[in-house]
């Protein structure tokens, strides 16, 4: 469990840090939207995001795709709603693991 917060505060304080990487103008339409946040989410996660896909619909955008655990998924949800432009984030991302202790 305290190994779990951990992950999830150290995912936060990467997250923040990328803020100031971030394109400070928002998208002007969908397609734009999902392309930044794609960016946003390779520049932040990294191999990451190269499971994941965005799409964007009024400045609603959803991931999909499959990270590593809840805390990864987690992250890229927070950092694909800090991008401009971005009103809600959701997910139908799905997760797996190969740590046995969670």
């Amino acid at each position: 469990m305290t190994r779990s917060i951990n992950r999830i505060a150290a995912a936060a304080l990467i997250a923040l840090a990328a803020g100031p990487f971030m394109s400070a103008q928002a998208a002007t339409n969908d397609a734009d939207l999902a392309t930044a946040v794609q960016s946003s989410l390779s520049n932040t996660l990294g191999s990451d995001a190269s499971n994941l896909t965005v799409t964007a619909n009024n400045g609603n955008v959803t991931l999909h795709g499959w990270t590593q655990g809840p805390q990864e998924e987690a992250k890229a949800r927070f950092v694909a709603s800090k991008v401009p432009g971005v009103h809600n984030a959701y997910s139908s991302v799905r997760t797996f693991s190969s740590d046995s202790n969670e």
